[in-house]
């Protein structure tokens, strides 16, 4: 079973179409991570997820579900943009009073439960207004746990994180996901953090889809590569391509692609009497894959 199912779904926005007949497959159990440009669509598409807006066409099926199913909204956990929160009241209220408007049992338990799972325990009673941006993220994630959900629904959450607060939200959000079978949908501008938890992709572009695949069948468009600096790499290049046929200038080094062994590169540049300064085995990121993805598309429009 699919979480999410969006087939053919529009929004026009005073005659302005945010999404053009966008088409979403979210599988049960998954993580996928949704990533697109400023103004793509990826909020808008959120938004329509949890009931915040209203499609102009099309339709959105959560769990096989119409997505309006009271049943459905009640498993839902959502953070759009920013936590809603009172400034004046402290982090432990603010959970509190969520808690109870969304109906939780033994709330207390529960509101000590999520601030133990995004390490805010110790700021339980600061006030809102007096958290930083980071600690404001991970309340919102806190508060969209609230109740055990299954499904999340999570616009940029690592927003002005710095590292010990995005390991502590990737920590959180694999643990839901593999534990409690949580599927999570999340959009990042940070691609290579999402790239450590996502299961399946979605890139949006100009309101509808371009590209959807598992992280695996990803992984594997995304290239091996032997990757070399050295004291003239205009000397190099021209020497490793009577070598190699897949062989490609960077501005601060060189890549070859049809190698596996970056001891092989080396050595034959030795032996061309050309200096190493560096050589590693790397792969194609996320960023790098999802920039290419989308300088094709503008070309293919």
């Amino acid at each position: 079973m699919n979480a999410i199912e969006i087939r053919g779904l529009s929004k026009s926005f005073h005659g302005i179409y945010a999404l053009q007949d966008l088409n979403v497959t979210v599988p049960e159990g998954s993580i996928y991570g949704f990533i697109g440009e400023n103004g793509s669509g990826k909020s808008t598409t959120q938004k329509l997820l949890c009931g915040l807006l209203v499609p102009s066409s099309g339709e959105i099926r959560l769990y096989d579900r119409h997505y309006t199913d009271a049943e459905i909204r009640s498993n839902m956990g959502v953070l759009i943009e920013n936590p809603g929160c009172f400034p004046g009241s402290t982090v432990y209220d603010n959970l509190m009073m969520q808690a109870l408007n969304i109906g939780v049992k033994h709330p207390k338990e529960e509101v000590n439960r999520v601030l133990k799972l995004v390490s805010m325990a110790g700021a339980s009673g600061r006030k809102f207004k007096e958290c930083s941006l980071g600690m404001k993220q991970r309340l919102g994630v806190a508060q969209a746990l609230l109740g055990h959900p299954q499904l999340l629904i999570l616009d940029e959450p690592i927003n002005g994180l710095d590292a010990d607060g995005m390991r502590i939200i990737r920590e959180t959000l694999t643990e839901q996901n593999r534990k409690e079978g949580v599927t999570i949908m999340i959009s990042s501008h940070i691609l290579g953090e999402l790239s450590k938890v996502a299961t399946h992709y979605g890139i949006i572009r100009g309101g509808s889809l371009i590209r959807e695949m598992p992280a695996t069948a990803m992984s594997e468009e995304c290239r091996d590569f032997v990757f070399t600096r050295t004291g003239d790499n205009e000397k190099a290049f021209a020497h490793l391509q009577t070598k190699y046929r897949e062989v490609e200038k960077m501005d601060n080094g060189i890549r070859v692609y049809d190698e596996n062994e970056s001891a092989n590169v080396s050595g034959f540049l030795y032996e061309s009497k050309i200096a190493v300064s560096e050589i590693q085995f790397c792969k194609v990121g996320l960023e790098e894959y999802y920039l290419k993805v989308m300088s094709g598309n503008k070309e293919d429009k």
